[in-house]
């Protein structure tokens, strides 16, 4: 391999998924489950009127929204369960800006936007690790996602401990 190959900056395209399924803000999350669903995919970037991502929604968003409000999926609109936050790359952005954004923010997926900030695809923890089984310049990215989101967001209480057996005590003959 040339000092020119070694050199060479990967960039987002050629590892993001060329295809991004999206939901819109008034949808209900029973729409939005549909589609993570149908496209076997763990998050939807959230568009306005004009096709401009503004949130995301992820599988765990939905199942937490439904889970915490105690109602049906139907009754919930996307709007009260997408992220308040949008983080996203382009394109053309080198890859270990995208992926430093992944671990810093915790995230398994970034929205891919163009300069419109319309969607042009995602990239995933799912795409790094796929890269790394033939590209060994991926291998130390993709964990460093992984290691980022596999973290709690906050304190893990202990497992219960099973019953301990109850302890019989000799007594001795006096």
């Amino acid at each position: 391999m040339s000092s020119v190959e070694k050199e060479k900056v990967m960039k987002v395209r050629e590892l993001m998924s060329s295809i991004a399924h999206t939901c819109r803000a008034q949808d209900g999350l029973d729409r939005a489950a549909g589609l993570l669903w149908e496209h076997d995919c763990g998050m939807l970037p959230v568009v306005d009127g004009e096709g401009r991502v503004g949130a995301v929604i992820t599988d765990r968003d939905l199942c937490m929204a439904a889970y915490t409000r105690g109602r049906r999926l139907d009754e919930i609109r996307v709007a009260e369960a997408m992220s308040s936050t949008l983080v996203s790359c382009t394109a053309d952005e080198d890859l270990t800006a995208a992926v430093r954004r992944m671990v810093e923010h915790r995230v398994h997926r970034l929205p891919v936007v163009d300069e419109q900030q319309r969607p042009c695809g995602v990239l995933s923890l799912n795409d790094l690790a796929g890269a790394a089984a033939t590209d060994r310049r991926i291998v130390r990215p993709a964990m460093d996602v992984l290691v980022a989101v596999s973290h709690h967001r906050c304190e893990v209480p202990a497992p219960v401990e099973a019953a301990a057996e109850p302890q019989v005590e000799a007594h001795a003959k006096q």
